[in-house]
């Protein structure tokens, strides 16, 4: 049986690959994701992509004649 300074050993390596492993996992996730304010909403990402018509609005918003 391996000697209990040694266990002890591989247990802080262990510990300290998977600390740097979910540190690299994390970083990662958050280059990929937008945070949730990020970006507009739908509504107005739609808006832009198909430019100020004004058919594309409510009959509320129009300007009265």
């Amino acid at each position: 049986m391996a000697a209990p300074q040694t266990q002890k050993c591989v247990f802080q390596i262990v510990s300290i690959v998977f600390v740097v492993i979910m540190i690299i996992f994390t970083i990662d996730f958050m280059t990929r994701t937008t945070r949730p304010g990020g970006k507009g909403q739908l509504k107005e990402r739609i808006q832009k992509r198909l430019g100020d018509d004004s058919s594309h609005t409510k009959a509320s918003e129009r300007p009265q004649e």
